[in-house]
């Protein structure tokens, strides 16, 4: 029980996404710092006081890229853009959650208690977007929220988790055609549409088809297919006035003379953005406004409308240098390349949707993102591991029975 209350707390605090508008923003900072500070602890008594490993770790070489890569674009942040090493430090403190991975080792949670928590905070999250956008604009939690594309776009962080589930949902839905996993997948996607977002949506209705056609847990191909049909034509009349504006935007940014922004945005942090050669290999470190670094990054935000979190893994890669890009590339590889139990196959589903989200949108900077992916590196871990045991355990058993010659 202990257990699954720590896990819970660090994802939530990783999220940042259940906070009331009215509560502190230091108190945020604090919760999320206290999380990171539990894991810390944990893995290094885990590390004295439990040196052995039950589980093989996987990922270990390439969490360890990104902690270097931390830590070297503090160096880039101070020898680039004379921001000190502490604070650039703290700007960087979500990037630490990447302890999540070690801290599920070090405390050995169930797989299946795992999944069973990432749920109930999908679940949640889906809930806390509808009260929100129901209660709009009164502002229950501390967001964004815009009245544009015929909707009201309310950015809750923590996004990923409800993305991992409704694969889940589907994977399970496909199988066994259970109402209760249809239902999570239709929440899931009204509240991508009512969030004014096509990249997301096109990624999800994408990931749908791919699952649907090579998935061999599917019963009846042509019975999904025509449900599918029929939900997706009820979605488009539900949701036709959000689609009519989202599909008037396009028209508008594609009738536009010059490049997107994103692509000028693109060409500015990667050409002209780093100050010295070194800052193209370690980074530039996360910028922090109590430093005139942070206010230049501020500067091309509001005159320019240049944001590096809005052209992905480019933006990361500026800020975090070539060795993280190279443990994001070895990460994704890994986990599509491996061979794992077929229960767990959304994963990849899920994994292959985020590779391409990351081009427009990274996730492996954002911990509200990130920690599904450690989650399902543990997971994976896990099944590995049971299917060795497995293996030789089957294979003591048959020497056993050999008969013995003399």
């Amino acid at each position: 029980m202990l257990r699954n209350i720590s896990v819970f707390y660090i994802l939530i605090s990783a999220s940042q996404f259940f906070w009331f508008a009215l509560v502190p923003k230091n108190l945020i900072l604090m919760v999320a710092f206290g999380a990171i500070m539990l894991m810390l602890v944990v893995v290094l008594l885990g590390l004295i006081y439990d040196p052995s490993r039950r589980f093989e770790q996987n990922f270990t070489y390439e969490i360890s890229l990104i902690f270097i890569s931390i830590l070297l674009s503090t160096f880039g942040a101070k020898w680039g853009h004379d921001q000190n090493f502490m604070l650039t430090a703290w700007a960087q403190r979500m990037m630490y959650f990447y302890l999540f991975y070690f801290f599920l080792h070090t405390i050995r949670i169930r797989p299946e208690d795992l999944e069973k928590l990432i749920i109930i905070i999908a679940v949640i999250y889906i809930v806390i977007f509808l009260i929100q956008y129901v209660s709009y604009p009164r502002m229950l939690f501390g967001t964004r929220a815009d009245e544009e594309r015929g909707t009201i776009r309310i950015f809750l962080p923590a996004k990923a988790f409800v993305v991992m589930v409704y694969f889940y949902c589907l994977q399970e839905f496909f199988a066994k055609l259970k109402l209760k996993y249809a239902l999570f997948c239709v929440a899931a996607i009204a509240v991508t549409i009512l969030q004014g977002t096509r990249t997301p949506l096109a990624l999800l209705f994408l990931g749908t088809i791919i699952m649907l056609i090579l998935s061999k847990r599917v019963q009846s191909k042509m019975l999904i297919a025509f449900l599918l049909i029929v939900g997706a034509a009820s979605i488009m009349v539900i949701f036709q006035d959000i689609f009519l504006n989202l599909l008037e935007v396009s028209e508008e940014q594609s009738a536009k003379e010059g490049d997107d922004i994103r692509v000028k945005a693109a060409k500015f942090f990667l050409y002209e953005f780093p100050p010295t050669p070194l800052n193209y290999i370690i980074g530039n470190g996360e910028s922090h406004m109590a430093s005139a670094y942070g206010m230049r990054i501020w500067y091309y935000k509001v005159d320019f409308g240049y944001f590096q979190n809005d052209i992905g893994l480019l933006g990361e890669y500026t800020k975090y240098g070539i060795l993280y890009v190279i443990a994001v590339i070895l990460i994704v590889r890994k986990i599509l390349a491996m061979k794992i139990d077929p229960k767990y196959m959304y994963f990849k589903y899920y994994i292959f949707i985020s590779l391409i989200g990351m081009i427009m949108g990274g996730i492996f900077a954002r911990s509200d993102a990130f920690t599904t992916i450690l989650a399902i590196m543990y997971i994976i871990d896990i099944d590995r591991h049971d299917k060795k045991y497995k293996y030789l355990e089957k294979k003591q058993k048959k020497l056993q029975t050999q008969p013995v010659h003399d």
